[in-house]
This record gives structure tokens, sequence and C-alpha cells, in this order.
């Protein structure tokens, strides 16, 4: 310390030495706190993280669970000569579990219209497929030409025929990528068509769904009226409600030879039928400390059990 330093010092005073050293200590002070507080917040933080991947992790399991419950239904149902009617998409009652409860449900996919029928190897059956979903489009209320679109944006289906209205109109609504054959990984993509707005998806969605097979196979003890109407030209909603009251069909032999089915059948119509359904969609609802969690599972009966193709969490 140099001497202009200690008569500074001096002058200062003992007054002044102590407000300084007070004031040192209170920054000092300050400068703990802010730091505690912020190794707190990191804990806290470290904590919560934690917390929500184990709460995650025990969805999960819960989740598998219930998609065994899902295949122990199906089996059930058919050991006991139960109708797959039975599997109409309601939730089970819930199962408590530590923390929340669980629930699940299946929907059953061969209910609905396989729009992937459209890109199906075997031109005519894709040209079929196309025909029929314009079918369910008119039935809906909805613009037919979604499905003339639909069918040239993947690649796999008729084309409109030249000079037609779909020709026309689709040269101006080109979509935002070509899909050159590949299949619809989700009903969703549907989205993707300009001709297909919100309200338009939300009508057409729950009749419909994307198989990783391109066949359209119906069941005909679970679908709808609006859907059995699309594939029977001539039939109108009333008439398959008709015919729907008069199942559940044993065969789909006995579908075909339903008088008003019947009258209106088509070679090769009993192929696109069946009884029974190889497509489920398990879904399970977790709720943990409240918070809810959706899982969905798209599984196929098999003769070797059941094969969980696509996993989804949150939304399908």
């Amino acid at each position: 310390m140099n001497r202009r330093a200690e008569r500074l010092l001096i002058s200062a005073g003992p007054g002044r030495q102590k407000g300084a050293a007070l004031l040192i200590a209170l920054m000092a002070a300050a400068l703990a706190m802010v730091i505690a507080v912020a190794m707190m917040e990191r804990g806290q933080g470290n904590q919560a993280r934690t917390q929500a991947l184990l709460a995650s992790e025990r969805s999960y399991q819960f989740a598998h669970g219930m998609e065994l419950l899902a295949a122990s239904l199906i089996e059930r149902a058919e050991r006991e000569g139960a109708s797959s009617a039975y599997l109409d998409g309601r939730w089970t009652p819930p199962f408590d579990v530590p923390g929340g409860m669980i629930q699940g449900r299946l929907l059953d996919q061969n209910a609905r219209f396989n729009l992937n029928a459209l890109a199906h190897p075997d031109p005519e059956l894709a040209a079929l497929a196309l025909e029929r979903l314009e079918r369910l489009l008119v039935h809906l209320g909805l613009n037919p030409l979604i499905a003339i679109e639909l069918a040239d944006w993947i690649e796999g289906a008729s084309r409109p025929r030249p000079g037609s209205a779909g020709d026309s109109w689709y040269g101006a609504q080109q979509p935002p990528y070509r899909m050159a054959g590949t299949r619809l990984a989700h009903v969703s993509e549907l989205r993707w068509l300009r001709s297909v707005d919100g309200e338009a998806y939300v009508g057409l969605a729950e009749f419909v769904t994307a198989l990783p097979e391109p066949d359209l196979l119906i069941n005909i003890n679970t679908t709808s009226p609006v859907v059995l109407a699309s594939l029977v030209d001539g039939l109108d909603l009333d008439q398959a409600r008709s015919v729907l009251a008069d199942g559940p069909f044993v065969s789909p032999a006995a579908l075909v030879a339903h008088p008003v089915i019947a009258a209106l059948a088509r070679p090769g119509l009993e192929r696109h039928f069946s009884v029974t359904s190889p497509w489920y969609l398990a879904q399970a609802r977790v709720v943990l400390d409240g918070v809810e969690r959706e899982y969905f599972r798209l599984m196929r009966r098999g003769a070797s059990g059941y094969d969980f193709r696509l996993y989804s969490q949150g939304t399908y």
C-alpha cells in the first residue's frame, strides 16, 4: 500500500471503513443467495425431468399391458363364438393403478374403407376402389373429386378420363408433392390434398383407414351403412341400414344372398367382405398424477398371433 492510499484510509476514518466492509458483506451474501437459488432451480428442474421420464415410462408400460388385454379380448370373443361386433370400440371399465387409472378400447379397422386400396398393384382393383371411394364421398355429402385427387396423388389407381370434370379440376389443383406409388401411412395425410379442408377431413376420418396392405376387405358385421353402400353400386343408405339390421351374417355369401344385395351384386363382390377383422387399432388412455396420455398401436391378427405394426403417442 503506497503512502497516498494510507493517507486516504486514515482520512476516511473507522466509520467509513465499517460501511465499506458491510457493503462488501452484503454483496457477498447476495451473490451466495443467487448461486444457491440457481442451484435449487437446477436441482428442481432435474427432479422434474426425472419424474416426467419415470411417469412417461410407467404410462408406456401400462399401455403395453392394455395391448395384451386387447389381444385377450379378441381371443375370448373367438373362443366363445361371439361375433366381432362385440369389439365395437367401447372403452373398458377404468382399471385403478398406483397414482391414477388406465382404460382401453379396440377400433375395428376392417369396418372402414382402406384408402390404400387405391394403390393396389392390380389396376382393375385400384380402379374399382376409386369408384367406391367416390360413392363413399357422395354418401357423406363430400366432394367426390377428393377421390380423384387422392388417386392421382399416390399414382397407384386409375386416372380421370380425359375431358372429365376431374381432369380439368385437377390440373388447377396440384398437390404439394407426389407419392410415386407409396401408400398412405396415416389418414391425416389427406390434409395434404387441397380439396380436403378441416371440415371435410372431420367428416371423412371416422369412415376411412390407411392399412399397410392394399386390399379392400370390409367386415360386414361391424361396418357402417355408409361404407356398405359405397361397396355396392346402386345401394342407398336406407337399404344399407336395412341390410345390416338383418345381421349379423355368418359368411360373406350370406350377405350377398340377401335379397337387396343379390339384386345389385356384381361378380366378385363377395371377395371384398368378411365376418372377421384382421386389423385393429388398440388405444390406451393412461392417467397418472392428473396427467392424461394416450397410446395407439395398430395390430394385425394372423396365424402366428398378433403383429403390432405401428405405435404412436398422443394422437393417431
